[in-house]
């Protein structure tokens, strides 16, 4: 089995934005994933193809005081201080368009996964019956394109405001973390879950957004990403912008434990 590292698989990119309305350049991100993208997962069972591309919003930097008082009052909190950035300071709301470059028609996942100061949500895979089963994404469709079609859609915030209270939730002892991330759970509804919800949920500071496939295909993505600052903290100049925090990597594994 080869496995490519993730990070070398697609520009991972920081960009901020001029009206503190949309992130990228010209307020928008597009990849594609092609038939000359090689096997991220690559097994005698079959292949997984994806292509991400990491999108970090840029922040104002606290100051060593600010800094200094958050780690205070951390008692219960799955975290050594508490986040710079809370639930509810801005919003994001992402519009995507998936365009089909062949004449055939073609199926794909589209799919994303958080980051906040703390930790990176990145699923894995498992083999059974010969076949290669990527781990739920925090947010994932499947999407079967007509030749040449192009289909449109929005990632509400809602939706990715769930993103961030599962990536908090995962980290504060849940054993099964795909139960969490499933495209039917409802974190907040499930009592299994909700004992595991910390008191204070960091946001979002940035997502990976993918394509994800079985076989080559040729299937580009635009994206734009709306931030509605509630705070004020988007950084006025992105070249001047926090250094987000490195986080540790957090991987589900399709093997554990149900929630009891």
């Amino acid at each position: 089995m080869r496995m490519l590292g993730l990070f070398g698989i697609a520009a991972l990119v920081a960009v901020g934005c001029t009206n503190h309305e949309y992130l990228g350049e010209d307020g928008l991100f597009a990849f594609a994933i092609t038939e000359d993208t090689p096997p991220f997962v690559e097994t005698e069972d079959g292949n997984l193809y994806i292509v991400e591309e990491r999108i970090e919003l840029p922040l104002e930097a606290p100051t060593a005081e600010e800094m200094a008082a958050l780690s205070q009052g951390v008692d219960g909190l799955p975290w050594a201080r508490r986040p710079w950035v809370e639930r509810g300071d801005y919003e994001l709301r992402i519009d995507w368009a998936l365009i089909n470059l062949d004449d055939s028609r073609r199926a794909v996942d589209l799919v994303v996964n958080g980051i906040n100061e703390f930790h990176e949500y990145m699923p894995g895979f498992v083999v059974d019956d010969d076949e290669v089963i990527p781990e739920f994404a925090q947010w994932e469709r499947s999407i079967v394109l007509e030749p040449l079609e192009r289909r449109t859609g929005t990632i509400r915030e809602e939706q990715l405001d769930e993103v961030a209270v599962d990536l908090a939730t995962v980290v504060n002892g849940v054993t099964n973390a795909n139960l969490v991330v499933h495209p039917d759970s409802h974190s907040s509804l499930d009592p299994r879950v909700q004992a595991f919800i910390p008191e204070i949920i960091p946001a979002l500071v940035g997502v990976r957004v993918g394509l994800r496939s079985a076989s080559p295909v040729n299937v580009a993505v635009e994206l734009t990403v709306r931030v509605r600052d509630e705070r004020g903290i988007l950084a006025d100049d992105p070249a001047e912008a926090w250094e987000l925090p490195v986080p540790e990597i957090f991987e589900p594994s399709s093997l554990a434990a149900p929630v009891e």
